[in-house]
């Protein structure tokens, strides 16, 4: 199962500039699946895509990616990542149209191996926050914390095992992340838009 197509299959009609990028990012850096996410794609999203390909928007969004990350290739990736490719890795999942572009091309453990670095670096950051911390702030913290602990509502968590995005969290859960209200695809459509820049979920205007 692809499940980079979950971010194009419930677009209707012409593509944010957000999956366009993200589509340019699964060509260039995950190809292997990029037939099969492009396939799904209505005609005149597939024309809409090529256009936005051969733009100079699209040659400039390149370049600066390509400057800004490391080389990886996602489509020849070890079974074992060493601490230099992880951090390599975790560069292009700060970034949505990137994270979501190479997803597809990392393993159960290759996610594990991804999370159990993410967690030693938290864990070397927070030991080191907390050595400033005086004894009021570790108060408020440890308080925050086990009210946290002890809500059973469902948390829109991200990339940490749960749904990266709020249209598949509604999908799992039936509820808005947002407002943690019932919810379904269908009434989340209709009170909201996705922005094209970011692909966040921007509330519609009710004169609409």
């Amino acid at each position: 199962m692809i499940f980079a197509t979950d971010y194009f299959n419930h677009i209707k009609d012409e593509l944010p500039e957000f999956n366009l990028k993200l589509l340019l990012n699964i060509e260039d850096l995950n190809n292997s699946i990029f037939d099969e996410v492009f396939t799904i794609l209505k005609p005149n999203q597939q024309e809409q895509y090529i256009a936005f390909k051969d733009s100079e928007k699209a040659k400039k969004y390149r370049t600066e990616r390509n400057d800004q990350l490391p080389y990886v290739d996602f489509n020849n990736l070890p079974e074992i990542f060493d601490d230099n490719l992880l951090q390599k890795i975790m560069l292009y999942q700060k970034d949505g149209e990137t994270r979501r572009a190479i997803d597809d091309s990392l393993s159960e453990q290759h996610k594990d191996q991804i999370a159990r670095f993410e967690s030693k670096i938290y864990e070397e950051e927070k030991a080191k926050r907390r050595a400033l911390m005086t004894d009021e702030e570790k108060r408020k913290e440890k308080e925050w914390w086990d009210n946290y602990n002890t809500d059973p509502t469902p948390r829109f968590m991200g990339n940490v095992g749960e749904p990266d995005t709020v249209t598949s969290y509604i999908i799992k859960y039936g509820v808005n992340p947002l407002t943690r209200e019932p919810e379904t695809i269908e009434s989340f459509n209709e009170k909201y838009t996705i922005d094209p820049q970011t692909g966040d979920p921007v509330p519609k205007d009710k004169n609409e």
